[in-house]
């Protein structure tokens, strides 16, 4: 099996899985068919700008999870817990590891949203995995500038971190706690949303930044969330030539525009135009790397000035698309000589 995908909340990626697979997900509870292994995949959301993963899994098939960027500087922490029937390979930027030594693992691994990274399991392999997302916005709201220097410096270490931050005691109690939750009763879920924030605040005073406290805000109710969710699929929707106006995204969503420029902010990090402006400059930049030119690119994503899309994606990316266009083509060239 093997699962590509960009980091988004949990939730939509439980959802994404399933389309994926097959396996029909019940209320974003993913169990394993007799063909991929035994267990499930669970996932929620804390809020807006947290959403967790917990993974209990036998693999009757090797297994490979490949992130790819989602351009976003978000923060991905992963507790895990696993033993290894042949080997574990991890593949991050240009690094790369094979470990077949080392059969049961213990260890925490913190990545940034914005790289890439690769994790292939054998089949036989038992793995219990929890797995935290946290937005932009989610950093912006919690981490002063000192602990996000301390995070951006872990997750430049890269595999270099592996076995660097070990599963104490401690942790492994409040685990056991998380994984015993009986995920069918709405009490254990929510009792289970508690655990969670307060291992994250353990682990980030263990590792990160002893003075920092989690503050839980109020938790956006799953209805909004589905709402929120339509517009998403809308304003990334390749077939949306346009913005829609604020009025038909505010019905769509059975919101107040007030309320839903608000909400989309908070679950989203984005204003509701800057969503849809990125989401297209993303599609612009895949269209110049399959050897589309930058001003076919601009006008087939609804650009009819082609200073004006240049100008916006220098913004976004940092470089304009003449010269990723150049370099890309300047790669391609060299790898078929």
């Amino acid at each position: 099996m093997y699962i590509r995908f960009k980091q988004k909340n949990f939730k939509t990626w439980i959802q994404e899985v399933s389309k994926a697979t097959g396996i029909k997900a019940k209320n974003s509870l993913l169990p394993l068919n007799e063909t991929l292994g035994k267990g499930y995949c669970f996932a929620d959301s804390i809020d807006r700008t947290f959403s967790y993963i917990l993974m209990d899994v036998e693999l009757n098939d090797d297994c490979t999870l490949h992130r790819i960027s989602n351009n976003q500087v978000g923060l991905l922490i992963y507790f895990n817990q696993a033993q290894i029937s042949d080997y574990i390979r991890l593949r991050h930027k240009k690094d790369s590891i094979t470990d077949s030594f080392n059969k049961t693992r213990s260890n925490i691994f913190v990545s940034s949203s914005n790289t890439d990274l690769e994790v292939s399991f054998r089949a036989g392999s038992k793995l219990k995995r929890l797995g935290i997302y946290l937005t932009p916005q989610w950093i912006s709201d919690h981490f002063d500038g000192d602990t996000k220097m301390q995070i951006e410096l872990l997750t430049s270490q890269g595999l270099e971190q592996i076995d660097k931050l070990p599963i104490n005691q401690e942790m492994q109690e409040r685990l056991a706690r998380i994984f015993d939750t009986q995920l069918y009763n709405e009490h254990e879920r929510l009792a289970l949303k508690s655990r969670i924030v307060l291992l994250l605040e353990y682990f980030f005073s263990t590792y990160i930044n002893q003075s920092l406290e989690i503050k839980n805000k109020k938790i956006i109710p799953d209805e909004d969330i589905n709402r929120l969710r339509s517009i998403e699929v809308l304003l990334a929707n390749e077939e949306t030539e346009k913005f829609p106006s604020i009025i038909k995204l505010a019905r769509i969503a059975q919101m107040s525009s007030t309320k839903l420029k608000q909400r989309f902010k908070q679950v989203y990090g984005y204003r509701l135009y800057e969503y849809y402006n990125k989401q297209r400059l993303e599609k612009a930049k895949e269209l110049i790397l399959q050897g589309i030119t930058p001003k076919e690119a601009g006008y087939m994503i609804g650009f009819s000035d082609v200073s004006n899309f240049t100008k916006a994606f220098k913004k976004e990316y940092g470089f304009t698309p003449g010269s990723f266009f150049d370099k890309s083509t300047s790669t391609k060239t060299t790898n078929t000589l």
